[in-house]
C-alpha cells in the first residue's frame, strides 16, 4: 500500500455503525471517486440486531425474520398483544451482516480499502489527520468517522446497564407461536431488589426460538445468575420439555444518560461513541442508519432534547426505583397502543402524542424523577 496516498474518508471500526456510515458513502454517485479506508479491529462478537419498520426496510435482504405481532405479558402473566400494521419486528443476526459485508459488498466495490487493525492515535496534521495503528501501520485521511468509546467514561457517568443472557433453542415439539414475538414478559417473580429482570422472545418457527434474559442493574455481570433465572423460567414456562442449545448469546448495553459530543476535535463520532444507543432501551440498529444517512447527506444529526429528557427519567426510575419497572411498563403497554409505543420509542412521535402516553403512567411517580432531574445537582 502506498504510504504516502491521503483517503478521502477512514472509518474506524467495522461494527453496525461503522459499516452502515461506508454502505451510505458508497451508494452516493460520486462514490468511484471517493477513496474509503475502513479499519477493522477484527471484533465479530455475535449480536441480535431488531428494529421495527414498514414496507421496505433498511437491508431487507439480509432480514431472517419478521413478526407483525408483539406481546407483552406483565407481572401477573397477563399478555395484551397486539398487531403493529403497517409495522414489522425484524431480525438480523451480525453473523449475516458482517457475511454480506466482508463477502459481497467490500469486495464489489473497489474503491474501500480494508486494514485489519486497532486504532490507537488519531492526530491532525499537515491539512490531513493521521491515524496510528497498534502494528505502527499509519495512514493519512481528510476525514475520520470514529466508533470507538470509552466503556469505563460510560460506567462512571451513568452506573446503569441493561446485561442479557440468551440461548437460541430448538425443541423436539411445537412450543411456540412464530407469529408473535415477545418484547417484555415480566411474569417470573423479581428475586433481587437490584435489578429489574424480564424475558424477551423471539421464535423463528414453532420449534427454534431466541429466548433471552434481560437485567436492568447497576451490579457488574453476573453470568451464574442470568443462567439460573433463565432455567427458572424456563421450567415455569415449559416444565420439562427438552431442547437442544444451539448457541449462547451473552452482552452488555450501557444505559448512559451522559451526553456524547457528536465531533471531537474534528473527528466525527459514529455509533455508541456518538449516543446512537438510546438509553432507555437499548435499541441502535436503525438509529445509526438514521445517523449515516444524515452524516452523508449533511443533515443535521442532533435529536430533540425532550427525548434525552424522558431516557433520563426512566433511567432514574430504574436506577432509584427499580422494583416499580414492571408496573410502570404494564401501566404503558396496558393504556397505549403498541404502534404508538413503538412510534414514541423510535422518537418519532410529537408532544402532543407524548402527553396522552405520559398521562396514562404513574404521574407522580414520573414527577418525583423529574423533580429530581431538574433540581438535583447528583
Amino acid at each position: 500500500m502506498d504510504s504516502k496516498k491521503v483517503f478521502d474518508i477512514a472509518i474506524i471500526g467495522a461494527g453496525a455503525a461503522g459499516l452502515q456510515l461506508l454502505y451510505e458513502y458508497a451508494q452516493r454517485p460520486s462514490s468511484d471517486a471517493q477513496q474509503i479506508l475502513l479499519i477493522d479491529s477484527g471484533n465479530r462478537s455475535e449480536k441480535s440486531w431488531c428494529f421495527w419498520q414498514g414496507d421496505r426496510p433498511i437491508f431487507e435482504d439480509l432480514i431472517e425474520k419478521k413478526w407483525n405481532q408483539l406481546a407483552f405479558i406483565d407481572d401477573r402473566g397477563v399478555e395484551i398483544r397486539s398487531a403493529i400494521d403497517p409495522l414489522h419486528y425484524h431480525y438480523i443476526s451480525s453473523e449475516r451482516f458482517f457475511t454480506y459485508f466482508f463477502e459481497v459488498f467490500i469486495p464489489a466495490n473497489p474503491s474501500i480499502t480494508v486494514v485489519r487493525g486497532l486504532a490507537e492515535e488519531v492526530f491532525a496534521g499537515d491539512g490531513n489527520y493521521q491515524i496510528t495503528l497498534a502494528d505502527g501501520n499509519s495512514f493519512s485521511t481528510s476525514h475520520v468517522f470514529d466508533s470507538r468509546f470509552d466503556a469505563k467514561t460510560i460506567e462512571n457517568k451513568s452506573g446503569l446497564f441493561q446485561h442479557f443472557y440468551g440461548k437460541f433453542i430448538r425443541t423436539d415439539s411445537p412450543l411456540f407461536d412464530a407469529q408473535v414475538a415477545t418484547l417484555m414478559d415480566f411474569s417470573q417473580q423479581q428475586t433481587d431488589a437490584n435489578f429489574s429482570c424480564f424475558h424477551y422472545l423471539l421464535p423463528f418457527s414453532e420449534t427454534y426460538a431466541l429466548l433471552e434474559t434481560t437485567v436492568f442493574s447497576k451490579k457488574a455481570y453476573e453470568l451464574a445468575k442470568y443462567q439460573a433465572i433463565w432455567k427458572n423460567y424456563w421450567e415455569a414456562q415449559y416444565g420439562n420439555q427438552t431442547y437442544e442449545l444451539l448457541k449462547e448469546e451473552i452482552g452488555t448495553i450501557p444505559m448512559s444518560d451522559a451526553s456524547f459530543p457528536l465531533e471531537h476535535h474534528g473527528i466525527t463520532r459514529i455509533g455508541t461513541a456518538a449516543g446512537q444507543v438510546k438509553a432507555s432501551t437499548g435499541y441502535a440498529f436503525t438509529r445509526m442508519n438514521s445517523d449515516s444517512k444524515n452524516i452523508v447527506e449533511n443533515k443535521d444529526r442532533r435529536k430533540p432534547k425532550r427525548f434525552k429528557f424522558y431516557d433520563r427519567l426512566l433511567i432514574s426510575i430504574i436506577k432509584h426505583d427499580t422494583d416499580k419497572i414492571p408496573f410502570v411498563m404494564s401501566r404503558l403497554f396496558a393504556s397505549v397502543p403498541m404502534n404508538q409505543i413503538l412510534r414514541f420509542l423510535d422518537e418519532k412521535s410529537n408532544l402532543f402524542q407524548e402527553i396522552k402516553i405520559f398521562s396514562q403512567l404513574p404521574i407522580r411517580l414520573f414527577l418525583t424523577h423529574a423533580w429530581k432531574h431538574l433540581f438535583s445537582t447528583k
